[in-house]
Parts: structure tokens; sequence; C-alpha cells
């Protein structure tokens, strides 16, 4: 079967931040050290974990590979 025309369903926001916020703290990282390992500031780790203000798609998926919650592509 062919999925190709299927549409992948994103959770909003404030989902994907919580989820984030609750990783991050299970693998014992603070928003500054994961800033630090993603070479973001710590306030686009705030906000994505908050749902708030704006993080570009490319900031997002390095956090959320630097978590393990994507696979590296």
């Amino acid at each position: 079967m062919d999925n190709s025309n299927q549409a992948i369903k994103l959770p909003d926001l404030k989902t994907l931040g919580n989820a984030v916020r609750l990783t991050r703290k299970a693998e014992g990282l603070s928003q500054k050290k994961l800033a630090d390992l993603v070479g973001c500031s710590h306030v686009s780790i705030l906000n994505l974990e908050k749902g708030t203000g704006s993080v570009k798609l490319t900031t997002a998926w390095r956090i959320l590979a630097a978590l393990g919650m994507v696979g590296a592509k």
C-alpha cells in the first residue's frame, strides 16, 4: 500500500511542548543545557515547552532529535 499521499497528523504546539519538557526533565537536562546541546537559545526551548512564541521548524526538529524524540534523517 502506498501511503505517500496520506497526511500526517502533527500534535499541537502545547502538546508537543509538554512532551519536550517531560522528556528533557527525564533526561536530567536544564533548558540551558539542552539549548547548548542544540545550538539555540534557552528562550527557544522555553517557547517550545510553553507552546507560545515562535520557534523555527528547523530548531524544533533539532531539539526533538537531541532528546531522541525523532530519528535523524
